[in-house]
């Protein structure tokens, strides 16, 4: 009976480890000085938070440095233009301050999206300008604009491009102590895209006649690519996504098949974007992945207003739905969010 007794409180205390996460997503409004950062760490801890994902990519370009000591994968994005008169390393100080927190960095990092709506944002080393080449195309033959979309992304079909985004990643992990690395937009920009005329050509050179299965496999080959790499330099770095809570959307419309993703075991955990203020809405979403592993997904939850109101006890509801449902990892987009409406002393 005695061993019984303490089997299940280990059994309890396991899954009571696995099953905590509570995260927080700072972009880099929120985190380009060291106050600001600051604020974020203090307030993480103060609220029970111990993941952080700070965005250290805006659009094709560094909230960091670049190859900072190790220069074993090229990196040659130039600093945002956020920091562009500034000496100031938003990584690696989050990283200093969160240690002493107990308090998980991870490098929230857009993939395949490069371009801010306004070029002035960027100059003319950027990649949208060295290679226009790698631009995604519409199914007319056109080279997705700057100004559509989030803005204009690469083509994962491109394997230059692949390459390229590979070694940001790799850059990251080599020079920067963080304990996890979160891909965002690791997709394509719309179903009507994909069809850069290197990528058209690497299909009709590939064992697939289904074009749509094609660009799910070039998305999935860079995650597997990822996870790979990045292992192989530090065996315990977490690799997650943001990913579609709508899986006929995911897959159809964006190229993400991300459940597959899972169950191939090509990366550590997703992040479902479940922003929708609806609870019915919310629900429908929950319903659609209620099989994944629950221990590999964190529901991440609207915190922002557009228009009309949007209530904490609306999100806390979210939360008691989720649990109901199994899910008990939580994360809240976005800091400023959270801050700006006042969200944080009343969350579950």
């Amino acid at each position: 009976m005695r061993i019984l007794i303490i089997t299940v409180l280990f059994t309890l205390i396991s899954i009571s480890s696995i099953s905590q996460d509570r995260a927080m997503w700072a972009t880099i409004w929120s985190s380009s000085t060291p106050e600001k950062i600051n604020n974020i760490i203090n307030d993480a801890h103060k609220y029970k938070f111990n993941k952080l994902f700070l965005q250290v990519r805006y659009r094709g370009d560094a909230l960091y440095f670049p190859n900072l000591t190790d220069s074993t994968y090229t990196n040659n994005e130039e600093r945002c233009y956020i920091l562009a008169q500034s000496n100031f390393d938003p990584l690696k100080y989050a990283i200093y301050k969160a240690k002493s927190k107990n308090i998980e960095i991870h490098a929230w990092v857009p993939i395949f999206v490069i371009t801010p709506h306004d070029l002035s944002k960027i100059n003319s080393n950027h990649v949208y300008y060295k290679h226009k080449d790698w631009l995604t195309y519409n199914q007319q033959g056109k080279a997705m604009a700057y100004n559509s979309h989030e803005g204009a992304f690469l083509d994962p079909g491109v394997h230059a491009v692949q390459k390229y985004t590979l070694n940001i990643l790799q850059d990251i992990a080599s020079n920067y102590d963080v304990d996890g690395i979160q891909m965002d937009y690791i997709r394509y920009p719309d179903s009507l895209y994909g069809y850069n005329p290197v990528a058209m050509t690497n299909f009709e050179r590939s064992n697939y006649n289904d074009f749509e299965k094609w660009k799910q496999s070039q998305i999935n080959s860079f995650v597997n690519k990822a996870f790979i790499m990045l292992k192989n330099i530090n065996p315990d770095l977490q690799l997650s996504a943001a990913v579609f809570g709508n899986q006929h959307k995911a897959i159809n419309r964006f190229s993400q098949n991300w459940k597959q993703w899972i169950s191939d075991n090509y990366i550590d955990k997703v992040y479902v974007m479940a922003y929708s203020t609806s609870e019915d809405s919310f629900k429908t979403v929950l319903q659609d992945i209620k099989e994944v592993s629950k221990e590999k997904t964190t529901i991440i939850l609207r915190a922002w207003i557009d228009n009309g109101k949007y209530s904490v006890h609306q999100i806390n509801k979210k939360i008691s739905i989720s649990k109901k449902m199994g899910f008990h990892n939580f994360g809240f987009y976005s800091y400023s969010g959270l801050i700006k409406n006042n969200y944080l002393p009343h969350l579950h």
